[in-house]
Parts: C-alpha cells; structure tokens; sequence
C-alpha cells in the first residue's frame, strides 16, 4: 500500500476484459470501470496520481481502496454475495409428480407418479420457518401441481397462519395453466400467491413444445387461462404477481421476435428466455430440441435487439436473466438467481422437496434421475443435519467460480451449475470453457456492456429496468 500524509490506498487485485478501445477492470467486491487506453495504461503502469481525476474515480468506484472505504467495500461484498452469510429462502414444494401434459422437453418426468402427503406438507412447512433467513420464498411445483391442490391448499393456510410477521413469506405457484378454473384463481388472489405459467411463445411454437394428453389445443387453453388470471388478479390489486416462463427449444430459435411480441400481447412486462437443459427427456430428444450454446446466443441476441428496439419505442418489456445481470453490476446486490450466485446457491439458497419427502439441493438436481445429488429425508433428518452434509459442501466446492474462471472481469457476476455440469461430463469438476452455460452467462454479460458502450441510449433502457 501506499502512504501520504493524510491516508494509506491501495490498488486491489483485478481482472481485464477489452471491449475494442475500452478496458473493462473490475475486482471481487464487484466495483468495476470502464477505461480507455491511456487509462489503462497508467493504471498497469502504477502511474496514478492522487490529485488527477482518474485517481478519485477509481477510488470512487472501489478500484483503488483506502482506509477510509474499506468498510463500505466490505458491505458491497457482503450485499452482492449476500447468499454467503444466509440460509435458504427459496423452498420448492414438489407436491405431485404427476401431469395432464406430455412436453417433448420435459425434465421432471416420474414412471412412479407420487403425491406429497400431508405429513411431508407439515414438515416442508417446519423445514421453512426452522430456517434463520427473513426472506422465506414457498414455490409448488410438479408435475402439474394444481393435480395435488388440497396439499397446495394446506401448506398455503398453514404457512400464512404459523407466519406472525418474523418472516417476508411469498408463495408461489409454477403450473401448465391448463387446470385452472375461476374458483382456483380466486382462491390464489385471495392469498397472494403469485403465479408463473409456462408458456413458450406463438401457437406453433407451445403447441408443438407442450402437448396435452388429452389432445386439447394447449396454447388457447393456457392463453385463456393466462388472460382471466390477469383479470382477477388485477381486480384484487396484484397486477406483477402473474409472470410467465418460457423454455426455448430448437423450435423457438426462428421465432425470437415473435415470442417477445407475444409477450407483450399478454401484458406481460418480464419475459425469460431460458435455454433448455439436457435433463429428463430433453437429453433424449436432444437431437431433434436441443442445440448448441452458439445457437441459443444467437436467438437470444436478436430477441434482445428487438427488445432494446421496443424499449426506444416506448414499449416496456424485460429480459429476465438481463435484469439479474444488471443489478449485480450496477447496484452490487445478490438478486437471488441460483446459477448466478459463486458457489452455488444448490442445497444452502434453495432445497426441493419431493412428494416422499425426500430433499435435494435445487430443482435440476431432482431432474438427473440418480440419488447423487440426494441430501436425506425430510421425515428422518432434520434442517441443520442437511445443511452440514457432505453433499452441500461438494457442491459448494464445484461451483466456486475462483477456482475455475479466476481471471476473467466477470468473476463477480459469474456463477456455474455444478448439476448441470455432471449431467453434461459425469463430474462435478467443470470443464468451465466448454460449459454451454458458462459460454451464454459470459456473451450475455458482454452483450450488456458492448451494448451500452455502442449507444447511451442502451444504458437508459437497463437502468430503467432497474427502478
């Protein structure tokens, strides 16, 4: 470090990335900058001046630290990787494995169909408030969950009656959307239980992706359902508690402008452009669905140019993932996303709940099809004896992106999944550079600033999605 009369300041440790004629710089507590030759070239020179104004930005935008930043540095850290310091919030209810749709890409397909009972329901409900977290986060899954709707029921009233304010409770619920009738919908309203709907795009694209068993036309029969839960929803002042998921197949890659277009025809104001994963029967079917991470950068660029495009136009929509990437960079906090987060957020941010009570340490976990991934039984081992298995710990050590991307500039907004990194090479070590995933994170965080650096404009668009 070194010392002036008034203070004693450092450079911290950093990484570079160049986008053309600019040099992106940025360290572990996530403080970055954007310099250009001359800059970077004084700063690899250790050419800095105290009083220039490249030496108060830099310390301004925690590049350089001294004694006097160090504290807010810590906290920085400590916002952004706020999954370090808590235990888990988000708790996914797999209530039924059982489904009224056969999806060409499904990855929770069970031979042996289960229903939670209400004896696993009590002790998911106890799991959730042994836990020290605030922030408590109930999703129903399946399978279709709305097939197991007295344990949704039943979990929703206990979990809202045992919750005296200790706890910010949100329920959610994931569903096909097919089962739902009005008495349904009312009954979620009126316990603000938000609703996501898988829905995938024009009618070409849903109805070729998730077929009905029964033969109904999927895709009108999800828009209807889509459109009077927006109705009733709105009517009991819960307008943003109906979002909807989309899961892109080699189907949809044609289609990007569509699908968003889509979207915004349902009101929607988020829309998820999800790759698929080689899981369950889309690793059988990868052939005829699947398709390479290049591929999926490629739909994803175009779908996002469009939306930038609608954004200028006064049309407001955003891209998930983007906004989690945006709130990483701009405003230094963890926004929850669990492949995003360095380790992993498998098995301590997130648990999944099968209907036998079985636990596992997030939703794809559950997917893979062998017990690997298994961390015990909910009617046999309790909260604190999960969080200390050995499983967790595996986990956490395969994902800890230090050890495998450690000098790129994206570090801090990295993370990897280490089931989808066994599903794809049979260990938990990651091939990190052949990752798919790992290939679409690193493009879409590039996008974002090759984005902002091409127009003002641009950065105008992601900083309102931010407000």
């Amino acid at each position: 470090m070194k010392k002036t009369e008034k203070n004693t300041w450092a450079v911290l440790p950093y990484n570079m990335e160049r986008f053309k004629d600019r040099y992106l710089i940025s360290n572990l507590f996530g403080s970055w900058d954007m310099l250009d030759r001359k800059e970077f070239v004084q700063l690899e020179s250790n050419d800095l001046r105290e009083q220039s104004s490249l030496f108060r930005r830099l310390l301004k935008t925690g590049i350089i630290a001294d004694e006097s930043s160090i504290k807010s540095l810590i906290e920085t850290y400590r916002r952004l990787h706020s999954h370090l310091f808590n235990d888990t919030s988000l708790h996914i209810a797999v209530v039924t494995t059982r489904c009224n749709m056969n999806c060409l890409y499904c990855q929770t397909k069970n031979n042996v169909p289960q229903d939670m009972t209400i004896e696993v329901a009590s002790r998911v409900l106890k799991y959730v408030f042994d836990t020290q977290n605030p922030y408590a986060n109930i999703e129903f899954q399946g399978g279709e969950p709305l097939l197991n709707w007295n344990i949704i029921k039943f979990i929703t009233e206990n979990a809202q009656r045992i919750n005296t304010g200790n706890k910010h409770l949100s329920i959610s619920l994931v569903t096909n959307g097919t089962l739902l009738d009005d008495k349904k919908i009312a009954y979620l309203a009126k316990h603000n239980v938000g609703i996501c709907f898988s829905f995938d795009g024009p009618s070409a694209v849903h109805n070729a992706n998730r077929v009905m068993a029964s033969g109904n036309d999927a895709y009108n029969t999800v828009k209807d359902a889509i459109t009077r839960t927006k109705q009733i929803y709105k009517q009991q002042g819960l307008p943003h508690s109906v979002n909807l998921l989309c899961t892109i197949t080699r189907k949809s890659l044609q289609e990007p402008e569509k699908i968003v277009d889509e979207y915004i025809a349902l009101g929607a104001d988020k829309i998820p452009l999800r790759p698929l994963s080689k899981l369950g029967l889309a690793r059988d079917q990868w052939d005829a669905i699947g398709y390479t991470a290049e591929e999926f950068i490629a739909f994803w660029t175009r779908a996002m140019d469009h939306i930038l495009e609608l954004n200028k136009q006064g049309k407001k929509i955003q891209e998930r993932l983007s906004v989690v990437i945006l709130s990483k960079i701009f405003k230094k906090v963890n926004p929850g996303y669990v492949d995003m987060m360095s380790p992993c957020g498998a098995g301590r941010a997130v648990l999944a709940y099968m209907p036998n009570g079985d636990i596992y340490p997030c939703d794809e976990a559950r997917m893979v099809g062998e017990n690997m991934f298994r961390l015990g039984n909910i009617l046999k081992d309790d909260y604190q004896t999960i969080m200390k298995s050995n499983n967790v710990f595996c986990l956490c050590e395969a994902s800890l992106m230090d050890l495998w991307d450690y000098n790129t500039a994206f570090l801090p907004w990295l993370g990897t999944c280490p089931v989808l990194n066994y599903a794809q090479n049979n260990s938990l070590v990651p091939k990190i550079k052949a990752s798919g995933l790992h290939k679409i994170f690193t493009f879409q965080i590039r996008y974002i600033f090759d984005r902002i650096l091409e127009d003002t404009r641009n950065k105008e668009v992601f900083l309102s999605w931010l407000t």
